[in-house]
Order: C-alpha cells, then structure tokens, then sequence
C-alpha cells in the first residue's frame, strides 16, 4: 500500500492508471510488459459509417463545367471530412482551422477556398463573364504549404 501511495504522488496530477482490464479499458486491449515499460495497445473505436456526412458531389454543387469546378478536376465528389466542412469553406469568409491526419484531404479544403475567393473578388466564374469585372481588393492568397511537396 506505501508503494502504491508514493507511485501516486509521482504521477502528474490527473494521471489515471488502469490496472484492472474491465474497467475502462475498451475491449480488445492488449497489454504487454516488458522489461523497463508496460506496452498497451488500445483499439481504434469501430467508425459507424451511418454517422458520417454525405459525400458532397461537386458537379450539383459547382455546375459541371464552372471555372470553379474545373480546379477539382479529376475529383467527382468530397470525402466526409471535406464535406462536413464544405459549406464554411466554399460559402463564407470565416477562418477556418482544420486539424485532420495525413491524407485527410486538407490541401482540397484550402482550395475550395481559394477557388471561393477568387470566385468573391469576379477573378474567376459568372461575375468576370457578366463583365463585372473584378473587385479592385482582395486579389491575394497566400497559401502556406507544411511540404515543399504541397506547394
């Protein structure tokens, strides 16, 4: 018992140590030791695809042949990471912070607002060919790329 007490004061404040497997753990949970360090490998939670957004198709959203659309070659539809944002992104002017693994699709989401922008300012799609002209700010993006591979 003076162990287990003088390793609880050791851990930073709010530690929690499991010992017991039926309590809260998720099922499926491997524990390892090893000599210096206890191995736990905790399975990822089974992902219920009924509870993802519907993929957004771009043709119905951006027309299929708009200058808009035309950025997005190659691609028919957002996955659902894209599509749970697609409307802050493509519809308004509000900062956007979007954290998602590698692969994710975040490079797509910063065009939607690149092609949202240049769309906003008349540089590209039905005010240029109204003649509207561009507006006379705005014109800037700056885009910062993590990779040199993205940019």
């Amino acid at each position: 018992q003076q162990i287990n007490d003088m390793k609880n004061h050791l851990l930073p404040s709010g530690t929690k140590e499991y010992t017991d497997m039926n309590k809260g753990l998720p099922k499926g949970t491997e524990r390892e030791v090893k000599e210096g360090y206890e191995k736990v490998v905790i399975p990822a939670p089974i992902l219920d695809k009924t509870k993802l957004p519907a993929r957004i198709n771009l043709d119905e959203v951006m027309g299929s042949d708009s200058d808009e659309r035309h950025a997005f070659a190659g691609t028919t539809s957002l996955n659902p990471m894209q599509s749970t944002v697609f409307d802050a992104a493509y519809n308004t002017r509000e900062n956007l912070l979007i954290c998602a693994p590698t692969g994710a699709g975040k490079t797509n989401v910063a065009m939607l607002t690149v092609v949202s922008h240049l769309r906003d300012v008349g540089l590209i799609g039905e005010s240029f060919y109204n003649n509207e002209g561009p507006v006379n700010t705005g014109k800037k993006i700056v885009y910062i790329a993590p990779m040199k591979a993205l940019a």
